[in-house]
């Protein structure tokens, strides 16, 4: 197989199949995206699919407000549909973390996002089980809840496709094609494609990717369980989606009978993105269940239903690289999400399209993400003390 191309998209995730859907709706008749198993196979299909828009960066904000209202109106925009579930999400803190809510929401309502600050009270109102302990405020944001990770790039995917994308499934990319510094194409396991612009959107194995050109992507893949429990039966009634600043969890409602529990933990610990452990552990299960007794006690009575772990394809600040590289004209990347990549899928899509397309990315300032920022001992960390949470 050797065929041309206007485009060469690398991934089959949320944001490669973002990146394909947004550069076909603005006119690219042949665009080609390479996956080297199947649509969202990677991380995209093991995330939590948690949809906020709290994150202490203007453009993180901005581009989570933008995917926002995709997920709301997706039959609408995109066509089939992301299993969005609108519960709301809610960010508790302590007195460490007061401040920083306060600037946050305060940015995000200069942004147009429905975002409250809120009391204690107001937060054991939201949610009678809440135990308090250690809470001084925090914020909620109606707007906010999660989706179905795998279904919605696989809409994305269709999508895409309806606009005359070619997606090439158990297609692993071996080679770029480089010459005079300019790319001319990309050498994959079922032949080459010639395209004088490659984006490399492949997560956990983006920075491989880019060595390839030459480019150096710091990337650490790091792997991230989360364990399932079925709520009692005293506790089926409608929850957010939450986030404890203060202990560092996450948990997220599964519709009105389980939930999820994670970790917003920085983790340090490196794994091989093709060989590691896809179940989590008893010590993990051990963990997940004594974190959320603690701050929901009525959890008490409720019972281990299974999980999964997932991977994150973190940077040494834990944003992502969304650039062009300078030295190889044509070659791009959007990668290191750092396990906050599904939320502001589309608006990644719309980003690259216009990065690409434009010269430019008009919609948000891509300066936070640009390639050069590790070379220069430049950090765009968020300001809370877990990196995850921007």
């Amino acid at each position: 197989m050797d065929i041309a191309a206007d485009v060469v998209v690398i991934g089959g995730g949320i944001n490669g199949c973002a990146t394909a859907h947004a550069l076909a709706k603005r006119g690219l008749t042949r665009v080609v995206l390479v996956e080297k198993g199947h649509i969202a196979s990677g991380p995209t299909g093991r995330s939590s699919g948690i949809v906020r828009q709290h994150y202490t960066h203007e453009t993180l904000a901005a581009m989570a407000r933008d995917s926002v209202k995709t997920w709301t109106n997706f039959a609408d925009e995109i066509g089939g549909d992301a299993g969005f579930v609108n519960c709301g999400v809610a960010f508790a803190g302590g007195d460490r973390d007061a401040d920083t809510i306060r600037a946050t929401v305060t940015m995000q309502q200069r942004l147009g996002i429905d975002a409250r600050m809120m009391s204690v009270g107001d937060l054991e109102e939201l949610e009678p089980a809440l135990r308090s302990d250690g809470l001084t405020c925090g914020a909620y944001e109606p707007g906010g809840g999660y989706a179905d990770p795998a279904l919605a790039t696989n809409s994305f995917a269709a999508a895409a496709q309806r606009e005359g994308v070619t997606i090439l499934r158990k297609t692993a990319v071996t080679a770029l094609s480089i010459r005079a510094g300019r790319i001319e194409g990309v050498t994959t396991t079922a032949g080459g494609i010639s395209a004088p612009v490659v984006i490399d959107v492949a997560g956990p194995w983006g920075g491989a990717i880019a060595a390839m050109a030459g480019a150096t992507i710091p990337i650490a893949v790091s792997r991230h369980p989360v364990v399932i429990l079925q709520r009692p039966a005293q506790w089926r009634t409608s929850t957010p989606v939450w986030v404890d600043l203060t202990e560092g969890w996450y948990y997220k409602p599964e519709r009105q009978t389980a939930i999820m529990v994670g970790s917003v933990r920085d983790t340090e610990t490196a794994v091989d993105p093709d060989d590691h452990d896809t179940m989590p552990t008893y010590r993990e299960i051990e963990e997940c269940s004594a974190a959320i007794l603690e701050r929901f006690p009525i959890m008490a009575e409720g019972a281990a239903q299974g999980g999964w772990a997932g991977l994150y394809d973190v940077t040494p600040d834990w944003q992502p690289v969304i650039d062009r590289i300078p030295d190889v004209d044509g070659f791009y990347v959007a990668v290191g999400f750092s396990g906050h990549g599904f939320k502001i899928g589309p608006a990644v899509g719309r980003a690259m399209a216009e990065l690409v397309l434009d010269g430019a990315c008009r919609s948000y300032d891509l300066n936070l993400f640009r390639y050069g920022r590790f070379a220069e001992h430049q950090s765009s960390r968020g300001a809370y003390g877990f990196g995850i949470v921007g």
